[in-house]
């Protein structure tokens, strides 16, 4: 017996693994519904740079049939959305039955259960060192009675699933080289107030340090975003959202 336990442990590493070892969010999405007990699943990172056109887009790889996400996007749901709603706000873990739907969600969530889709949920939101909010959520299958038994065995695995998902996506927009940098707190702080028009006199009254330290914060966070000023250094943090003036 206990070999026969050695040996699902060990196929279910090797599947674990696979899983990190995808080419891409689209494949472990596919293989983490072949892992685990689930319908579906997708990644979702809210805003992204498109750098040529220089607008935000969203990042959506989902395991959902076809014809759900069709009309997802005929329906323009993306602006009711309880679940994805509640992930942009949230930092914690959440299973959907803690959402209390408005009347336009609730028609939603019908529909969604009316293609067939499993009424049960589970949304992990994902913030990144420079800010880039994600959620990775995982959908039952339809009919099933024991979801929350099945989050609660499974989810330290999910949560750790979310951020490789993440690193995946980030990779696969950006290649090799992330174009945010890591910004300091107090780095983020002054760029955010520059973008607000104070200058370095008043940054070091709020922020309650010396004028020399506000020019140092100025000067790194302006070299980070390789930037020949900080007006240049304000529209890049902007435009890769780790500001929001």
């Amino acid at each position: 017996m206990n070999s026969g336990v050695n040996d699902q442990d060990t196929q279910r590493k090797h599947a674990f693994d696979a899983i990190i070892d995808a080419k891409d969010v689209e494949h472990a999405l596919k293989l983490i519904c072949e892992l685990y007990p689930i319908g579906h699943c997708t990644y979702h990172l809210a805003q992204t740079m498109a750098s040529e056109q220089n607008v935000d887009s969203p990042f959506v790889r989902t395991t959902y049939p076809s014809d759900w996400v069709a009309r997802y996007l005929l329906k323009d749901y993306v602006k009711i959305d309880p679940i994805l709603k509640e992930g942009m706000l949230r930092a914690l873990p959440y299973a959907w039955s803690e959402i209390e739907p408005d009347e336009e969600a609730i028609e939603l969530l019908v529909d969604f259960q009316s293609h067939g889709l499993g009424a049960g949920g589970y949304s992990i939101p994902i913030t990144d060192k420079v800010g880039r909010r994600a959620l990775f959520s995982l959908n039952s299958k339809a009919g099933e009675n024991s979801w929350d038994e099945i989050i609660d065995q499974y989810k330290e695995d999910w949560i750790e699933l979310g951020q490789v998902l993440h690193k995946k996506a980030i990779k696969e927009l950006y290649g090799d080289v992330d174009p945010a940098p890591t910004l300091s707190p107090r780095e983020l702080e002054t760029l955010h107030w520059t973008a607000l028009g104070k200058d370095y006199k008043d940054i070091a009254m709020i922020l309650d340090v010396s004028e020399h330290t506000i020019r140092t914060y100025m000067r790194t966070a302006r070299l980070k975003l390789n930037c020949s000023s900080m007006t240049q250094a304000v529209a890049k943090a902007s435009k890769l959202r780790l500001i929001n003036p």
